[in-house]
Parts: C-alpha cells; structure tokens; sequence
C-alpha cells in the first residue's frame, strides 16, 4: 500500500503529537490520511482546529470511524504499550515515542512480527530522533573517518532547566515531572542511543552511579542521573542527565589515540584537537526549529520519512526495539546501582 494510501492514528495530541502531525504533513501525507486521539477533548479539539484533521476523545471511535493503518503512538511513555500491543494484535503499523519503561517488550519481542524487512508483515519501530540530527551525522562521519583514531573514552553532559522545556504549560502537571516517566529517566536512555550510533560503540558491559533530587523544583522526579560506563569493546564513559541547567546544552568530548573532538550543541560548532596548537573549527548547519523550540524539526521529519519507507518496502528503519531494551537496561542498572552502591552489569 503506498503511502498515499495509508491512515495514520497519531495517538496523544500534545507536544510530540502535533509535532508528529507536522512531520507527516512535511513527508506528503495528507491531512485527510491524517487523525488524531486524545483522552482530552478540548486538548484533540483544538489540535483538530489547528492541523485541519479530523480528531476523537475515544480510542474505540477512533478505530472504528478512521480504521487507520498506522499508529504514531505519542502519548506518555507509561502508555506507550498499550496502543503498540494493540497495533501488534490487530496488525497495524506503529511509531512509537522514546520510552522509560520496558514494559509489553517481551510480547514485542518474542512475537512473529517482521519489523523492518517485510512489505507484507507489520512494521513497528521506536523513535531515536537523535541519530538523524546533522550535527550527530557529521560526529558519525568524523569518527568513520579517522579523526581523532580510535576512541578511547568520552565525556558527555545534557541539562536543561525544566520549566524551559514546555514554558507554555505548567511542568509540575507534565509527564516528565512524574517520578515513573521523569526526565532524566528518559533521557538518559536515549541519548545512550545516538551516542553509542555516533561514536561506534558496542553493547554497554556495566554501569554504575547516582540518581538524586538536588533541586527544590515542585515534582516527584529526580533532576539529576550520573553514570560511569563501562562498553564491551574495552570504552569508558562518564554521563550527567541534569534538569537543572539554566543554559540547555548537550557537551560531548570524545578522547581518542590521535585526538580529541569536542561538540557544544547549541554552539554549532565541532572541534578538533589534534595537539594543543593544532585546532581545527568546523561549523554546523543550524537546521530550522519551531516556535518555543530549540531543537530542530529536520530530524523529526527525516525519522518520519524514514518509517514512511519502511512502510513502503523501501528500506528497514535504522533502529530497533532491540536496540532500545538495551538503552533501557543500562538506565534500570543505574537506578539498582544508586540504591546498592554496586557496580551493575548489564545482561
């Protein structure tokens, strides 16, 4: 069925919903292919209004008037199997957002599905956006390319203060406030998952660190996750997740036998070092971002355009649920190491 044809259910019209919306949009599909759900009426009201589609407050109207072909499944992470176990069972496609647990993996994993490879099986893919932003691209070429040798060790540090991340709503009522679907839970899993694809990492051997609140922010979750990694390929790694930094930044420096590279995100900037006198600048394309964003809506919409071809039979989506219960793993294996103060493989 070629996409022209295919239904798509963005399921949970908040900020990843309508971003979703607008990556569909972006990749041709058109807005009577289109249809959104929410639990919240006035929330699939007013996203029905905004995109033009046609939108319900009611899982069961939705199948049942819209029969979609595809799921894009945006809700909270914590719901997240819900829709794909369904999709799963009724042979539906599905996208599903990053999530913080693992939860319906082992029915997703251990089922006949033929993700990826099949124009005739069911295609279901979780999201990495990450891997197709330009700066990780160009971190990948860098490092195919021998820049710096081979990589030894890295530093990398993502924060960015909570109340930026939705300044239109009050983030104490979002998800990513909750102690189950915190933050830095879900974002410590997934920037695990362009960083390993960027730097050619292997599987993470063992982990080990804190999880804390260090803030006086009004949530249940913690604000900040710091770990120490060990990968099986003999590299070793130190990470901070914080919600803290008044400055948002994601700081990677990557050591290795002949240099160093150095990425500052929102600098758009790569160094690197081949000796203290011996620099070299490289400048990054900034990419388009959306009002109230920083990030850039490129990747979102190559993602989507990506899952649009393996729907097709064009290609397999470059990333797994096998994958991603890996990333899953080592964040579970952080949280047992805080609490035991132990060093946690990873199985």
């Amino acid at each position: 069925m070629l996409k022209s044809k295919l239904k798509f259910l963005v399921i949970g019209l908040g900020s990843m919903g309508r971003r979703r919306i607008r990556n569909l949009l972006a990749n041709k599909i058109k807005r009577g292919n289109i249809f959104g759900f929410d639990i919240w009426k006035e929330r699939a009201e007013n996203v029905g209004k905004e995109y033009g589609i046609k939108v319900t407050e009611s899982f069961k109207r939705a199948i049942a008037d819209f029969n979609p072909d595809v799921f894009i499944v945006s809700t909270p992470p914590n719901a997240h199997d819900k829709y794909f176990l369904w999709a799963l069972k009724n042979n539906k496609h599905f996208f599903v957002e990053h999530p913080t647990t693992d939860k319906g993996y082992n029915q997703l994993l251990n089922s006949k599905l033929k993700i990826l490879n099949s124009k005739f099986g069911i295609v279901g893919v979780p999201s990495n956006s990450w891997r197709f932003n330009p700066s990780i691209k160009k971190i990948k070429e860098l490092i195919e390319q021998n820049s710096i040798g081979k990589v030894l060790a890295f530093q990398y540090h993502m924060g960015q203060y909570l109340p930026d991340w939705h300044p239109w709503e009050d983030s104490k009522k979002v998800y990513f406030s909750k102690k189950e679907t915190g933050a830095c839970r879900e974002m410590f899993a997934f920037e695990l998952g362009w960083l390993t694809f960027a730097l050619g990492l292997s599987e993470i051997k063992n982990i080990s660190g804190v999880t804390k609140k260090l803030s006086d922010l009004d949530m249940d979750a913690d604000d900040f996750y710091s770990a120490i990694l060990n990968f099986e390929n003999g590299i070793s790694a130190t990470t901070i997740i914080d919600l803290l930094s008044k400055k948002p930044m994601r700081t990677l420096r990557v050591v290795g036998t002949k240099g160093v590279l150095e990425w500052e995100w929102l600098d758009y900037t790569i160094k690197i070092h081949k000796s203290r006198t011996d620099s070299q600048l490289i400048q990054l394309n900034k990419g388009r971002s959306e009002k109230h964003y920083v990030s850039t809506e490129d990747m979102y919409e190559e993602e989507i355009g990506l899952f649009i071809n393996a729907l097709e039979g064009k290609k397999p989506f470059p990333f797994t649920f096998k994958e991603n219960r890996h990333f899953l793993k080592a964040l579970f294996a952080l949280e047992k190491s805080s609490k035991t103060g132990k060093v946690i493989p990873i199985k």
